[in-house]
């Protein structure tokens, strides 16, 4: 395969797999997860209800081009398996989605890679304007069957309807977050872990240096760190922030105990619903 063959190819897969998406918390209770999310300085949508068939209701909070959501199961089906089971174990982490441009296209790579790819779903939520209109936000999805080298349930997500997602007045947060950075995952064999998520997304690059192992989506990081606990498991999002002084004011408001140094903020998982958070400054 000669240079330009291998660009296009890159460009390709790139499309059908990219970066991060949207990362999914899941709750026991998504009331109390929004009201500890709003102290922490961000601003919610208000609660979505997904259909019967997924079972569950949600939170997001939108970022500049990415965003995370709250994600409480309302009601138990074949398809929020997962989802009940990090919520079994105490929250947290549970799932990440990949930006796509052609849902079949990823699904044909992952079917290519050996993987099990499910087949393609498509879903809509009803997003009331102020004005007493009505939007519709669609979404096709692929995901993997459980790969637990990830830690994540692993997904692309498709945005067609990015207007009916991405309010503008949902993007403007209090502790000035812009963006997701960084997913952390601790894992007792990261080399491991980094071959599946690479088999995964054919887009990301190892970062070399640093303990663990780093891969590059794109836009963010995947940080594979070292923890004996048995299996991998995703532990932590670390934000960029506009202003860190501001952040940090925010946070000291809302007070929870802060780690970390005078260029990282960090808020311990307990205070977080069982996420580390970590907040940094924006590079311009």
């Amino acid at each position: 395969m000669n240079p330009n063959q291998a660009s296009v190819l890159q460009d390709q897969l790139a499309g059908a797999i990219g970066t991060i998406d949207h990362v999914v918390i899941a709750v026991d209770g998504l009331a109390q997860a929004a009201e500890t999310y709003r102290q922490l300085g961000f601003t919610l949508s208000t609660r979505g209800v997904h259909s019967a068939a997924l079972g569950t209701s949600n939170h997001t909070i939108m970022l500049a081009r990415d965003y995370f959501e709250l994600l409480a199961v309302e009601s138990p089906t074949e398809r929020n398996s997962e989802w009940r089971r990090v919520i079994a174990s105490g929250g947290g982490l549970a799932g990440m989605a990949m930006t796509t441009q052609d849902p079949h296209a990823a699904r044909a790579h992952w079917l290519a890679a050996g993987l099990s790819p499910e087949t393609p779903i498509k879903f809509a939520r009803s997003v009331p304007r102020p004005d007493g209109s009505v939007l519709e936000a669609r979404f096709e999805v692929v995901s993997l069957d459980e790969m637990p080298d990830t830690g994540l349930r692993l997904f692309v997500c498709s945005q067609p309807t990015r207007e009916a997602v991405w309010l503008p007045e949902l993007v403007s947060h209090a502790n000035t977050a812009v963006a997701i950075r960084r997913l952390v995952l601790g894992c007792p064999d990261p080399e491991r872990s980094a071959a599946q998520w690479q088999r995964a997304l054919p887009a990301a690059r190892r970062v070399p240096g640093g303990a663990g192992v780093t891969l590059d989506t794109g836009r963010h990081q995947l940080v594979l760190t070292v923890q004996h606990s048995g299996k991998v498991k995703a532990v932590g999002i670390d934000y960029a922030v506009a202003d860190l002084s501001i952040c940090r004011a925010v946070l000291e408001r809302a007070q929870v105990p802060l780690e970390g140094t005078d260029t990282r903020l960090v808020v311990p998982a307990q205070f977080a619903c069982n996420v580390t958070l970590g907040f940094e400054a924006a590079i311009h």
